[in-house]
């Protein structure tokens, strides 16, 4: 059952608004009524079939450990038994997320496109320093919160974050058009980050992702191949980084989010 404004929740929490729907649960703009966020306005997930409670228990627990600027901030989790709920809070992203951001403003320039890819290649360094791989790096899982005169934009949705070598035969999951061309052979790499990563800088740039066709089969078709039609009307260096993060051999690429880090200052992008 969707929750309406107003509505309470716990006794703790009262819905101001719905936030969005994502695959594992709806997210709800909450103002905290009682306990020690009294007064603050965060937001709320709730999960409620098995699976979705499934992996956002993992999310959660793996979550509450992390503490980065360019991370989504969980403050805390309950798991409520008689209703078989999962309730997560996080903090307000209040700019919302990427994908919306991107098409509201017609695409990014390029020095906008950079300053959200250094803020994502900063969170996603500090997974994989820390031997995780995020695994589903999208336009909708980024999230943008104010500060100052200025976006912050900060890695969200962790219900597919996997730990480096734990994983020999692995499905499929993700979304067609930021899938790493190995991902589809049953294999995945801190690299393959890097690959939906070059996918996203791409879609904050052209609005679209790299592989974008109307027909399904032939998007699904180009995006495990790893080919798609080189941008037109980038700086020579962009679109160097471009080519390097989608290169669809895995070894080929940046290694790890502390890789393009460190060339992104080599080459004066940042």
């Amino acid at each position: 059952m969707t929750l309406k404004p107003g509505d309470k929740v716990l006794g703790y929490y009262e819905v101001l608004d719905i936030i969005g729907r994502g695959e594992f649960g709806v997210v709800y703009k909450v103002k905290c009524i009682e306990g020690r966020y009294k007064g603050k306005i965060l937001a709320l997930k709730i999960a409620s079939n098995p699976y979705s409670v499934e992996q956002l228990w993992k999310e959660a627990q793996t979550l509450i450990l992390f503490n980065h600027p360019n991370i989504i901030s969980l403050q805390s989790y309950l798991y409520k038994k008689d209703k078989k709920e999962l309730y997560l809070l996080y903090e307000l992203m209040d700019v919302g997320d990427l994908k919306d951001y991107v098409l509201s403003k017609g695409g990014l320039s390029e020095e906008e496109a950079l300053r959200v890819l250094w803020n994502i290649t900063n969170g996603l360094a500090y997974l994989h320093s820390r031997g995780y791989i995020h695994s589903d790096i999208k336009p909708e899982n980024i999230f943008g919160k104010r500060v100052l005169n200025s976006i912050v934009w900060k890695l969200g949705d962790f219900g597919l974050l996997k730990i480096r070598g734990s994983v020999s035969v692995i499905d499929v999951k993700g979304t067609v058009g930021y899938i790493a061309p190995e991902v589809f052979r049953g294999e995945i790499h801190r690299s393959s980050d890097i690959f939906s990563l070059g996918c996203l800088f791409y879609f904050t740039l052209f609005q679209r992702d790299p592989f974008h066709r109307e027909d399904k089969k032939e998007k699904l078709q180009l995006n495990k191949e790893g080919l798609y039609d080189p941008p037109e009307g980038l700086s020579p260096k962009v679109e160097k980084l471009l080519r390097k993060m989608l290169e669809k051999d895995y070894k080929k690429r940046f290694r790890t989010a502390v890789e393009l880090k460190d060339y992104l200052l080599s080459e004066g992008l940042i």
